[in-house]
């Protein structure tokens, strides 16, 4: 038992210690003023007050259940761990590492997780992982914050991903800290609110008009732009879309906005849901179950002379 209560313990503090971290405060704090400052640019600001107060507090809440989850995720990810270990892949040698400067290791690392981050991100835009990633899709004011509103099975996912496209690499574990750094201060730049296009330099570096189109609630952008950092990764693999300033709605029909209760429980609710046919159909083929909808299944007389 000690195994076990030691690691949630030291994840929980870990957690603890970041939520309580001035620098993180400090991150929060100017990402609200953004916000504040942002709303002031626009019409119908008491309005545009209210939408943003209510999506801020249902973020910080499904962070904040986040925190109270990471032990749980840090277990089931040491268990993948532990299966990914079983298959005895080899990894690349730390010597092919040594002597590479710090910057370049750090932007190899950067480019590995991205190339993976795309796989991922691509895979939670399809059917049975949509209703996952859709927690972070459901924000309809997506601003800074919006990066911390996701589900912990996707913190899950992407450990896991990790786990298997990243661990063989053998990364120093300096280049993976500067790496990971520059990622979540990217992730928080790219979700703020301006309409920033980068120029020349659009492909090569994600801007927020580049993943605002992500978030972007119209049929032709669903699934378009799952690159954090690189766009180019878009451009090869044919999910590229920018096609100008980003003016359209933002968010996901159908998906709880701000209902944080609805937004945990969302993809148990649709997994329920889509395999619900399935369950109808072993029912509708076993006989004397009653079919959904239809009443009392009807009864089948006993034939004994039957074979």
């Amino acid at each position: 038992m000690d195994n076990i209560v030691n690691p949630i313990t030291f994840v929980f503090d870990a957690w603890l210690g970041l939520v309580a971290d001035p620098g993180k405060q400090f991150i929060f704090a100017a990402l609200l003023l953004l916000l504040a400052a942002h709303m002031g640019w626009r019409s119908s600001w008491t309005q545009r007050a209210v939408d943003a107060v209510e999506s801020v507090t249902a973020t910080l809440a499904i962070f904040l259940i986040n925190v109270l989850a990471a032990p749980a995720v840090w277990l089931l990810s040491e268990q993948l761990k532990a299966l990914y270990a079983l298959l005895g892949i080899p990894s690349v040698p730390g010597s092919v590492w040594a002597g590479l400067p710090v910057w370049l290791l750090s932007f190899i690392a950067i480019l590995a997780q991205d190339f993976a981050n795309y796989w991922n991100h691509r895979a939670m835009h399809l059917k049975w992982l949509w209703p996952v990633h859709a927690i972070h899709h459901s924000d309809p004011v997506v601003n800074g914050l919006t990066t911390y509103r996701i589900h912990a099975l996707e913190t899950l996912v992407m450990w896991g991903s990790y786990t298997i496209m990243l661990t063989w690499l053998g990364f120093p574990a300096d280049a993976i800290g500067i790496g990971a750094l520059f990622l979540t201060l990217h992730n928080v730049y790219v979700h703020i609110n301006v309409d920033w296009g980068h120029g020349p330099l659009r492909m090569l570096i994600a801007s927020p008009r580049f993943h605002r189109w992500h978030h972007a609630d119209v049929p032709e952008a669903h699934g378009k732009n799952l690159a954090n950092v690189f766009p180019f990764f878009d451009w090869m693999f044919g999910t590229y879309r920018v096609p100008g300033p980003c003016d359209v709605p933002v968010g996901a029909t159908g998906i709880p906005r701000n209902d944080v209760v609805k937004l945990t429980l969302w993809p148990l609710l649709e997994w329920a849901r889509m395999t619900m046919p399935w369950v109808e159909a072993i029912r509708a083929r076993t006989v004397g179950w009653p079919a959904r909808g239809t009443g009392l299944a009807k009864t089948m007389p006993l034939d004994i002379k039957a074979d």
